[in-house]
This record gives C-alpha cells, structure tokens and sequence, in this order.
C-alpha cells in the first residue's frame, strides 16, 4: 500500500480530537515509515472517507517522546506537550532541523496531511491546542495498554479496556511491560510505576477529578464522539426526516441522544437540559438574534449565526466558540475587534461571557431568592390567620359579656361598619384617639338591642 487516498480538508477542534474529512485525492508518501512498515509501506489511515480521530498525533507523540527533560531548573520526565517545546530534537532522516520536539511533532503531521490552503495558522493552532491534552492521554492509556499486556503474557487472560481501568499491578509487574514507544526512556517508566503504585498519588488525583466534576452542572453534551452536524443527521433519520439545523441540533444534543424522544421548544426551562448552564446561551442567542431578524424569527430553522455567537459570548474563549464550535467556520466568522470597527446602536451588544461558576451562582441566589419569597408568603398567610382567630375569639368574648361592639375605625377589616346605637350621631372627631370611650354606647342607661353583626367571611 503505497498510497493513501485523502486529503485533509478541514479541522474540528473538539477536547483533543480532530476530525478528517477525505475528499478522494491521492497523495504519495515517498521513503516515510509511520509505525510498522508492512509490505514497504506504512499501514496508516487507508480507508478514505474514515475518522481516524488520535491515532497518528499520537503514534507521532511516542515516536518524539523526549524522555527526561531539562524544565524550569529540574530534571524531569515529559509529561506533559510544554515538556515537548523544551527539548532539544536532533536532524530528522530527510536532514530536516527543528528548534523542538513540538515543532518536530507539528511538522511531520504534516507528512501525512494536507491542509486545505489558507487554513494553516488555524490548522497549527489546533494541533497546538489538541497535543496539550493528547500528552496526558497517552500516560492514562499506557497504564491501562500495561494491565492488559501483562495479563495476556503471563496469566495468557484477555483483558478488556473497562476491567484493566479498575485493575493495578505491582511496580515490578508494571516494570515487565513497558510500552514500545519508552523502550529506550526506562528512568520515565520507572518513575511512572513507582507513581501508579503510590496511594497518596492517587487519592490526590481523584480529588482533583472530584472537584472538577463538582464544578460542572452536568454533562457535557449527549452526542457522545460525534460532531453536532453528525448529531443533527442522526436526529432527523431516527425522527422521520423532520430538518434539525446546528441551532436546533446543539440544544437537542443537551437534551438526550440523537435517538432518543428528545425535541425543542424555545421556551423549555432551565431543568430540560442536562447542563443548566446551556439554557443562558439558548436564551441569549435566541434574544439577539430575534433583535436582529425579528421576533418571528424560528431559531429551529436556521443555522447558526457566527457574528451572533461572537456577540453574546463574548468572542472565543481558549479557543471555542460559546455555541456550536464545530460548526462555526472560523475563515468566515469575523473577529471581535472586527465585530466593535463595524458595530452601530442598532447591534446586539457584546456581552461578556459569564463563567460556569457565575452562572450557577445566579442560579443558586436566584433560587435562594424564590424560596426566601415563598416562605415569607407563607409567614404572612400563618400571621394573618392567627389575628383573624385571635380577633374572632376576642369579639365572640366581648359579645357574651354584653358589651357593645367597637368603633369601625378600630378595625377597618369589618366590611361596612357598624352603625351607632339607637341612632345617636357621634360627636365630630370622636374616635377612639379622642375619648377614653371607644364609643358613646356606654354612656345610655339601657342598652339598646346588640349591634352586633356577623363576622365578616373568611
């Protein structure tokens, strides 16, 4: 197999992946061997139109691992990609010099892809940003490579991926089974057995891992390693064909898988969605966008607006878009400063984007601040049925002693007063500031008959 047919015609940048898109080219790979070489050519992504997500980058990454490494002072071993940018890399087979292991691992990406034209800074700033997080993953895959190994070569037992993750093995087995790519970095296996055999390093690393769930409202997304356009297909085939656009797609990939009775309504609440923190944006976008194209505007029809998306989110963040950023072709999309030369009053505003912490705290107070209203509400409601009991009791004793009602300024609650007795107008500006007498009533010898009335109804 001499050739590979593809060409590498766009990039995803996805939490450490990026996806290839073959259009059918074919290019030739003269004199280089990536792996194993199998009948004079290399066996690497031959099936043209497949995702090969990580597999090269991170053949690349073990192939230039740098072993022990001079960083901030110390001595010690590369784990991590800022690792990679400090060590010294010598002349490649083609004679090739780089400044470092980085930039070696860039470059010979490129040996195998080509990049659609115009792309390449976006396309370097990707790798940059994907290696940061491949290099980690590849000393949490070598653990679990190392359990499986060991025990198909010495207790000859198939292990799969989700028992070895909860399996451990001693430093002297760990030993027994390093990985091809550290076969001439022993110190940097050892360092790595003796780590993953100490308790305390792993208590510190699932608390780590505890409080950065702790920090999320809730899952990610539901697409699992599909792209949100991917998801969007899927929806509408398991659907009867109804159309799903990105908008539509990013906030039904909140909600459940593509399969599942999942659908949208602009108007669900907070809690329809896995990750509350979701709901912000929708609301947001839909607002902006509604100021934009009118407030008939279906955000469920219509593919995503990248200037919109630049404006309530506040520009990109680390590199991603606020909504949809595998969507979002970054060639077309303008940037802030772009965004502020040509804004007028008319335009949405551009809103700083609120971090996951601020916006569970204004949920958080906003829900502390529902139930503090509702308990007041129900303290008024105890409050007031205590009077009206404690009222009702003292006009029932007052009415069995005989003794004339109170004035109706006393207790406006009584609804239409009650009248004086026996007709007598009291005199101007009596009330029960003015007399010692609550009423006149008590100065007629006999008393006239009760005028007492019913008890206003509750």
């Amino acid at each position: 197999m001499g050739f590979v047919s593809m060409v590498y015609s766009g990039l995803r940048q996805s939490f450490g992946t990026i996806s290839l898109l073959f259009s059918g080219y074919t290019i030739s790979f003269p004199g280089r061997v990536f792996g194993e070489q199998r009948g004079g050519a290399a066996e690497i992504l031959s099936r043209t139109g497949v995702n090969h997500g990580n597999e090269p980058h991170l053949r690349i990454l073990g192939q230039c691992y740098p072993g022990v490494v001079q960083y901030k002072g110390k001595q010690e071993p590369a784990l991590t990609w800022d690792h990679y940018k400090v060590a010294q890399d010598l002349p490649d087979s083609g004679s090739r010099c780089f400044a470092h292991k980085a930039e070696r691992v860039m470059m010979e990406l490129w040996d195998f892809f080509r990049c659609e034209p115009g792309m390449e800074e976006v396309a370097a700033s990707v790798v940059n940003k994907v290696c940061q997080k491949l290099v980690p993953d590849m000393w949490y895959e070598a653990r679990i490579q190392a359990v499986i190994t060991y025990h198909a070569q010495v207790h000859k037992t198939t292990v799969n991926k989700a028992q070895a993750r909860t399996m451990q093995l001693t430093r002297a087995q760990y030993l027994l089974v390093p990985p091809s790519w550290l076969a001439t970095h022993h110190p940097t296996w050892e360092f790595m057995a003796r780590r993953w055999c100490d308790p305390e390093w792993w208590e510190q690393t699932h608390k780590a891992a505890r409080e950065r769930r702790l920090k999320m409202a809730g899952p990610a997304h539901h697409q699992g390693s599909q792209s949100l356009n991917q998801y969007a297909k899927k929806w509408s085939a398991a659907h009867g064909g109804q159309p799903c656009g990105q908008f539509m797609a990013f906030a039904l990939a909140h909600k459940g898988k593509a399969e599942s009775e999942v659908s949208f309504n602009p108007e669900d609440p907070p809690s329809a969605y896995s990750n509350a923190t979701v709901h912000s944006r929708i609301s947001q976008y839909t607002a902006a966008a509604r100021q934009v194209h009118g407030e008939d505007w279906d955000p469920s029809t219509h593919d995503l607006d990248g200037e919109l998306v630049m404006r309530v989110g506040g520009g990109k963040k680390h590199g991603r878009y606020w909504i949809g950023d595998s969507t979002l072709d970054t060639a077309s999309t303008p940037t802030l400063s772009q965004i502020r030369a040509r804004s007028t009053d008319s335009a949405p505003p551009i809103r700083p984007r609120p971090t996951a912490t601020q916006i569970q705290i204004d949920q958080v107070q906003a829900s502390m601040e529902a139930k503090m209203e509702e308990k007041l509400r129900e303290e008024r409601q105890r409050y007031e049925a205590l009077m009206r009991s404690q009222m009702q009791a003292m006009f029932t004793y007052i009415q069995s002693i005989g003794a004339p009602p109170p004035s109706p300024d006393l207790f406006p609650g009584l609804a239409g007063g009650v009248p004086p007795p026996g007709g007598v107008t009291p005199p101007s500006g009596a009330s029960p500031a003015a007399t010692p007498n609550q009423s006149e009533a008590s100065n007629f010898p006999i008393s006239p008959t009760s005028p007492w009335t019913a008890w206003p109804p509750q």
